[in-house]
């Protein structure tokens, strides 16, 4: 479409209203985190005055990674390139990186395949609308404090493989009453950070030392105050042990994903790394 305007993202109340179209789990503050903060960069794509496209990332470790997100086009506009003209100028905007990476639906993963992207892994997200809580709380999680972060960016980027401590620091900041750790005497061998949207309660960033830790963490945020609709994980389908755990207590796969690289193939998450941020952030 040749009246279709491809132009920088500023408004993140446009994405925000975009992403709930496709009904995604992004709040309004997190939209704001995608384009607006230091280390991203977004693309929307304009008919008549209308945004009708989107496409983000984020930058982790200067250059080495940028991590594509919200790539959205409304229905109407579907099949007609848009998504494939988004990417393409986000690609020149991110191309000083060494690894573009992102997590795409199996069904949509053809768009990016025709623009060089290779697929590295397979995921699932996970999910209940009843869950079956732990019999008894793991009295070793415990909840996660401010004065905590610089130690779980640490473990985190040795589960994920960048750092990335300011987009965990925001997600903490936005609900520290999800955000727990679970300690071995005196260390902290594993944390998750809890995410609220308009459709689930998701466990994030979950790094463990074991399948059952990371079901204590994921419990945790769970069962924390009023019970949630729905409750979500994104984990790996390599990860059987906890995929075995979680589908005892009613937390099953639904949307398949694909985890897919362009460029130099970076570094892959390590198998304590058992949720991921998010299929927006890695």
């Amino acid at each position: 479409m040749s009246d279709i305007a491809i132009i920088r993202a500023t408004d993140p109340e446009a994405l925000f209203e975009l992403a709930g179209t496709v009904g995604w789990n992004q709040t309004l503050r997190d939209c704001r985190e995608m384009i607006l903060a230091p280390a991203s960069a977004g693309i929307f794509a304009v008919h008549e005055g209308r945004v009708i496209g989107s496409a983000a990332a984020k930058i982790y470790e200067g250059d080495q990674m940028g991590y594509i997100n919200m790539v959205i086009v409304r229905e109407a506009y579907r099949r007609k390139g848009i998504a494939s003209m988004m990417l393409k100028k986000l690609m020149e905007l991110l191309k000083d990186c060494r690894t573009l990476r992102l997590y795409a639906t199996k069904a949509g993963s053809y768009v990016y395949e025709k623009l060089g992207f290779k697929t590295y892994a397979t995921l699932h997200k996970f999910g209940a609308d009843d869950y079956r809580c732990l019999p008894e709380r793991d009295r070793r999680v415990v909840p996660l404090l401010k004065e905590d972060l610089a130690e779980i960016t640490a473990l985190d980027r040795q589960s994920f493989g960048l750092e990335r401590g300011a987009l965990l620091t925001y997600f903490y900041e936005c609900h520290p009453e999800l955000s727990f750790k679970i300690m071995d005497g005196q260390a902290i061998t594993g944390f998750t950070i809890g995410r609220i949207g308009p459709v689930s309660r998701q466990a994030s960033a979950l790094t463990a030392a074991n399948e059952e830790d990371a079901l204590s963490l994921f419990d945790a945020v769970a069962r924390y105050g009023e019970p949630s609709p729905h409750v979500l994980l994104v984990a790996f389908d390599s990860q059987t042990r906890l995929i075995e755990l979680m589908a005892a207590k009613g937390i099953l796969p639904a949307t398949e994903l694909v985890a897919m690289d362009y460029g130099i193939p970076g570094p892959l998450p390590a198998g304590s790394y058992y949720g991921v941020l998010g299929g927006d952030f890695g």
